[in-house]
């Protein structure tokens, strides 16, 4: 299971909207998706984050 999360992580961070067009695109939904694919992304990042803690770690964070 833990190699599967690490997957996931690893295209969360990676993520990039492909399926846009340019030309007829405004700034705001340009900033919109922009701000989605960095969200994706840094979910991706705490998930990884998560992933490389050890169980003293995991438990000290699930104690505050």
């Amino acid at each position: 299971m833990k190699d599967r999360l690490k997957i996931f992580a690893k295209w969360l961070k990676h993520y990039n909207e492909r399926n846009f067009d340019c030309y007829t695109e405004g700034v705001l939904e340009a900033q919109l998706r922009q701000n989605h694919d960095k969200t994706i992304q840094k979910i991706g990042d705490y998930l990884q984050e998560i992933l490389a803690m050890d169980d003293e770690q995991i438990k000290d964070e699930l104690n505050d």
